[in-house]
C-alpha cells in the first residue's frame, strides 16, 4: 500500500473501516423485493413508438392560406402579394391580385368567386396539376415515415448492369426498395433527379446512344474518352482488371442552386454506380449553397483575397465526403474562378448546367422589354435580350475554348427549344397567340425573333448530344408563384455541346 493510501487510512480512523462499514444493508421491505434478472440488459430494447403523423394519407387537401404548415400558408400570401387575376389581366385590363381561393386545388387563383366561375373553362387546363402539387407538399410535411428515402442502395456490384431506360427500370435494377405509390416516385425523382441526370449522361449504359440517334459522332469522341475513364475495358471484371490510381472526374456544376443543397449522400450515388471512378463535385454560382456559420464561429471569413494556399477569392467550402467524393461549393460567377479550376482535360472533366435559361430574356432588362404602362400591359415595344447575350456569354466562350463537354438541361420542352435556339441564332419557339395553351403568358415578353451572333459562342461549337427529353427529369410539378398558371418539371430534357475542333490540314506548297 502506497504512502498515500496510508495517510489516508490513518486520518480516518480504525473505527471507521471497519469490516463491518463495507456490508450492503438491506431493509425490511427490500426482503421481498425481486432481484433484477441481470440477462435482460443484454436483451434489444424495444423501439420508442413512432411519432403520429399530422395529417393522414386521407387527409392531404388543404388551401394553402388554411394549412397546418406555416410555410404553406406564407406561400399562399406571397402568391396574393405578387401574382395577378388571370381573368382580370386578360379581359378588363386590370392588375389585381388573386384574393380568392379555387375550392378544387386550394390555390389563390383568381380576384373573386365571380372572376373564377367566369375563367373556371380555362382553369381546369392546370387546376389538377395544382391539387397535386398541393397533395404532394403536405405529404411532405405530413408526419409519416418518409419510407421511400431508406434503405437506398449503395455499391453497385461490377457483375450487375443498371438500365437507365426510366426511373422504374432504374429502381429495379440498383435495387431501390419497393415504392408503391406515384406520389413516393415524384418525391424521390424530385430529389434524385440531379445526381441521376449526370449519371445517365455519363455511363455508357446510359439512355443517349447512337443507336437511338441522341449520341452525334462528335459526341461519340467525347462519351469514349470519358468512358475510358469512368468503366473498365471492355470484357474486364474487378478481378481481372490490374488495379491502377485512377485520375479524378472533376464534375463542375455552373449556376448550381438547388443542386447545391442535396444530401452530399445523395451525391454518393455517382461513387456507387461507378465502383472504380475518384469524383470531385465544383458547385459553382452567385446562388450555390454554404454551411450556415454562426457569427463568433472561427471558420467564417470575412476577407476572401486570393491565396495560394486556402483562397478561391470567394465564399468557398470543401467537403469530403468518403474517400471516392469530395464537393466543393464556390459562390462566384464562374468566369471569377476558370483560370482557378483549370488546366482542363476532355478525358477526365465535364460540365453541366441545370436549366439555364440561355434563352430566357435578361432579367435585369425586362423592365425596357415590357411596357409597364398600365393602358398596355403586355405589349412588348422591342427585342429583350436573353440571358446567353448577357449573364452566361463570357462562361460559355470560356467553357468552349476548354473542348471539354458541356450538358445543359430544360425544364419543359418550349424551354429546350429557347435555349438551342439562342446558340444557334435561330428563330425561338413562338406559341403566343396560335395556341390555347401558354407555358407563360403574354406580359413575360418571350423573345419573338433570332438572337444576334454571340461573339465566341455562336458558330464556336459542336453538338454531341441532341435535344431531347432526359428520363431522369423530377416527375413532380414546380409552380411559380408570380402566375400559378406557370408550372415546370426540373431537369425535363437535356442537350449536350463543346468547342469545336479544328482539324489541323497540311495544304501543299
Amino acid at each position: 500500500m502506497s504512502s498515500i493510501s496510508t495517510r489516508l487510512i490513518s486520518s480516518v480512523g480504525p473505527s471507521r473501516v471497519s469490516r463491518h462499514s463495507y456490508s450492503p444493508r438491506r431493509s425490511l421491505f427490500g426482503l421481498f423485493k425481486a432481484r433484477p434478472n441481470k440477462s435482460l440488459a443484454f436483451q434489444p430494447q424495444p423501439e420508442p413508438p413512432a411519432p403520429v403523423p399530422t395529417l393522414s394519407p386521407d387527409d392531404l387537401f388543404h388551401p394553402l392560406a388554411q394549412s397546418p404548415f406555416a410555410d404553406l400558408r406564407e406561400r399562399a400570401e406571397r402568391i396574393r402579394t405578387v401574382s395577378i387575376c388571370p381573368v382580370s389581366i386578360e379581359k378588363y385590363n386590370e392588375r389585381v391580385r388573386p384574393l380568392f381561393d379555387c375550392p378544387d386545388c386550394g390555390w389563390p387563383t383568381h380576384r373573386s368567386e365571380e372572376r373564377w366561375r367566369e375563367g373556371k373553362e380555362e382553369h381546369q387546363q392546370v387546376c389538377g396539376r395544382l391539387r397535386e402539387t398541393n397533395e404532394d407538399d403536405h405529404d411532405l410535411r405530413s408526419g409519416r415515415r418518409m419510407v421511400e428515402f431508406e434503405n437506398m442502395p449503395r455499391e453497385q456490384p461490377f457483375d450487375q448492369a443498371i438500365s437507365f431506360a426510366n426511373w422504374d427500370t432504374l429502381f429495379f435494377t440498383r435495387n431501390f426498395p419497393a415504392i408503391d405509390s406515384d406520389r413516393s416516385v415524384r418525391h424521390i425523382s424530385k430529389v434524385l433527379t440531379y445526381p441521376m441526370t449526370v449519371a445517365a449522361a455519363l455511363h455508357q449504359n446510359g439512355p443517349f446512344t447512337t443507336r437511338n440517334g441522341r449520341v452525334t459522332r462528335e459526341g461519340r469522341r467525347s462519351m469514349a474518352a470519358l468512358h475510358s475513364i469512368l468503366h473498365l475495358p471492355p470484357g474486364g471484371n474487378e478481378s481481372t482488371a490490374p488495379y491502377t490510381p485512377q485520375p479524378v472526374v472533376r464534375i463542375i456544376i455552373m449556376g448550381a442552386r438547388a443542386e447545391s443543397t442535396l444530401p452530399p449522400i445523395h451525391w454518393q450515388q455517382l461513387t456507387w454506380m461507378f465502383p472504380r471512378s475518384l469524383f470531385h463535385i465544383y458547385f459553382v454560382g452567385p446562388e450555390a449553397g454554404l454551411p450556415m456559420l454562426a457569427a463568433n464561429d472561427p471558420r467564417r471569413k470575412t476577407n476572401y483575397e486570393f491565396s495560394e494556399r486556402d483562397g478561391w477569392g470567394c465564399p468557398a467550402h470543401t467537403l469530403h465526403v468518403s474517400n471516392r467524393l469530395s464537393i466543393t461549393s464556390l459562390r462566384a460567377h464562374y468566369e471569377e474562378v476558370h483560370s482557378q479550376l483549370g488546366p482542363f482535360d476532355p478525358y477526365t472533366d465535364v460540365f453541366f448546367s441545370f436549366s439555364p435559361g440561355l434563352g430566357f430574356p435578361h432579367q435585369p432588362g425586362r423592365k425596357t422589354a415590357v411596357s409597364t404602362e398600365e393602358d398596355h400591359w403586355g405589349e412588348v415595344t422591342t427585342q429583350p435580350l436573353v440571358q446567353a447575350q448577357t449573364t452566361w456569354r463570357l462562361t460559355l466562350s470560356k467553357i468552349l475554348q476548354t473542348k471539354c463537354p458541356i450538358f445543359f438541361t430544360a425544364f419543359s420542352p418550349l424551354d429546350l427549344q429557347r435555349d438551342v435556339s439562342a446558340l444557334y441564332g435561330t428563330n425561338p419557339p413562338s406559341f403566343r397567340h396560335n395556341s390555347k395553351e401558354r407555358e407563360f403568358p403574354d406580359y413575360v415578353g418571350l423573345p419573338t425573333a433570332p438572337v444576334e451572333h454571340i461573339e465566341g459562342v455562336t458558330d464556336e461549337f459542336e453538338l454531341i448530344i441532341t435535344p431531347g427529353k432526359n428520363e431522369f427529369g423530377s416527375l413532380k410539378w414546380d409552380i411559380a408563384e408570380w402566375d400559378v398558371r406557370v408550372a415546370v418539371k426540373a431537369n425535363w430534357g437535356l442537350w449536350g455541346i463543346r468547342g469545336k475542333k479544328y482539324e489541323v490540314v497540311e495544304g501543299e506548297d
